[in-house]
């Protein structure tokens, strides 16, 4: 999912937070830049970085709206603290012996206006996504289904999809081939069930908070734009009597140094970015408040192979050859981060890694003469430098910006003036999307734990590959690996594939992160993992511990 550290407008900062003891429902205070709830023990305030971009789950592909959506709905199988699958809608399921008809039966359990969740509630919201109308993002995240390919392509009706209900509370599942994790690929929310009632009678309205109905442990109170969202305690969530909150806010949190000290002024219990120009201080003052881990999760530069020069391998190679990993992973971000020479993270499941750039254990100074020996091949020079622009999200100076300042600098070197373009999220996402740009920051955050989360972003016509990458070699090894039953060997398919796409120079990969969650550590429940998921139905607030640390 598009890890895409994500901002519109930033927040007014609020001053310090005046403490509550215990709080009633809905206690607020008013503060410079709005009002704030005071803190209890109920109350969960969430720094998310950025303005959701949509609630519908057919539609999104931010992981700040995931933090969202996962509260809210609750798919086949869901995550446990340490983002492994547990059982979710489905109590249980059985596999046929060649892997490739799965069958679900569902718990008895209910939407949040009561009406039951049922097996045809899936079915609906996999057509739906699959639709061609509603040109879904992540409509390729289900061609793993037997005929959701041809469908979503318009070449099939949607009763042809291998998703069927075959009572209220049993839904089969039939694949185009085995897929041993698909049980982690069910906890992503593009495979959420959808109200069909409420979907069908409100149609792109149904997310609205007047109208949104779930089955998780939270439901929609209020989205106020740029201001926060605001979900309660689902009473009808089939777990609700093991959730310990009865609210939680989610604010925008894009101006990361404004966001820590919120935290330090006790408004906010956990923000899910840091200001890293200020990660001395934050070591120093705030070392519980951090718990980094490694994440599968990748920040790279894409670049439009549909946009002269960039169909030039030569240019692609330079490209990679004057970006100085080490120095934006250690100098300028520090907090961790590993710099990558490849596209698939280390310790991504039944994967043998190990691929990088040919140049990878070349000299800095060396990889930049042989960059700009590249580009005069390709007919740039001092006299004629190559004019570009390079998109990066509206994020606030001294983050992502600092970065994008560094590449700039680098690119410089071999003859290229790129001028950078901050661009509001939303729109950003769109552009890139419609591959209107030259060079763009991006990120992926793993939407399960397996290597072709990362290269399906390089595939043919695959609904993230926003860069229009296509190499008839890759897809085909792609292809091989999905469809072959043994881990070993599609492990060894998949690294293949990788090779292809390395080979090639199709994207820039720049680091692979580690978290950067700031969390009090009266937040209980929290826990770190390489998928960075942190479902609030696992958390809870130690008050005693609250007060504590601000009295």
């Amino acid at each position: 999912m598009a890890s895409g550290k994500a901002w519109n407008r930033r927040l007014a900062l609020a001053g310090g937070a005046a403490l509550a003891a215990g709080g009633g429902y809905l206690a607020f205070h008013p503060r410079a830049g709005g009002v704030h709830p005071v803190a209890d023990a109920r109350t969960l305030r969430r720094g998310n970085a950025s303005e959701p971009q949509t609630l519908d789950n057919s539609l999104s592909v931010a992981v700040y709206d995931d933090a969202i959506i996962g509260d809210m709905t609750i798919g086949l199988t869901t995550e446990d603290t340490l983002a492994n699958p547990i059982p979710g809608m489905a109590m249980r399921w059985t596999t046929s012996a060649d892997g490739l008809t799965w069958t679900f039966t569902l718990r008895q359990a209910l939407w949040s206006d009561g009406k039951p969740v049922t097996a045809q509630d899936f079915v609906f919201s996999w057509q739906r996504l699959l639709d061609p109308r509603t040109a879904a993002p992540y409509g390729y995240f289900l061609y793993i289904v037997k005929n959701a390919e041809p469908i979503n392509a318009g070449k099939l009706p949607a009763a042809e999809l291998g998703a069927r209900a075959l009572d209220d509370h049993t839904l089969e599942v039939r694949l185009e081939h085995p897929a041993p994790y698909l049980l982690q690929m069910l906890t992503h929310a593009s495979t959420f069930p959808q109200p069909r009632h409420v979907v069908q009678a409100k149609g792109k309205d149904w997310t609205r908070p007047e109208n949104h109905v779930g089955n998780g442990a939270f439901s929609l109170k209020e989205w106020v734009p740029n201001g926060h969202v605001l979900l309660v305690k689902n009473p009808r969530f089939y777990d609700a009597q093991n959730v310990a909150l009865e609210r939680i806010y989610f604010y925008p949190t894009d101006d990361y140094g404004a966001a820590l000290q919120r935290m330090r002024a006790g408004e906010l219990d956990l923000e899910v970015r840091l200001p890293v120009q200020q990660i001395d201080w934050i070591n120093a003052h705030m070392p519980k408040a951090r718990q980094p881990a490694p994440l599968l999760s990748l920040e790279y530069l894409e670049i439009n192979h549909t946009r002269k020069p960039f169909d030039d391998i030569r240019i692609r190679e330079a490209i990679n050859l004057c970006l100085n990993r080490e120095a934006i992973a250690q100098r300028i971000r520090r907090i961790g981060d590993v710099p990558a020479y490849g596209l698939v993270p280390p310790g991504t499941a039944n994967f043998p890694g190990g691929n990088r750039f040919a140049f990878h254990a070349m000299p800095y100074g060396q990889r930049i003469e042989r960059a700009r020996a590249l580009m005069r091949a390709a007919g740039f020079d001092d006299d004629k430098r190559m004019v570009t622009t390079y998109k990066i999200r509206n994020t606030a100076p001294g983050n992502q910006r600092a970065v994008a300042a560094a590449i700039q600098q680098m690119l410089a070197q071999i003859y290229i003036n790129a001028a950078i373009l901050p661009t509001d999220f939303q729109v950003f996402l769109a552009e890139v999307h419609e591959h209107n740009f030259d060079i763009a920051e991006s990120g992926w955050n793993a939407d399960f734990n397996d290597a072709a989360t990362f290269l399906e972003l390089l595939q043919t016509g695959g609904g993230n590959n926003d860069s229009a990458y296509s190499n008839h070699a890759f897809d085909t090894m792609l292809a091989a690996a999905q469809n072959d039953t043994d881990l070993i060997s599609r492990g060894r398919k998949l690294a293949a594939a990788e090779a292809i796409a390395l080979n090639d120079q199709a994207i820039m990969p720049l680091y692979f992160q580690v978290d950067e969650n700031l969390v009090w550590p009266y937040v209980t429940g929290w826990k770190a993992n390489a998928m960075d998921k942190h479902r609030s139905r696992w958390i809870g607030i130690d008050q005693q511990a609250r007060r504590a640390l601000f009295s």
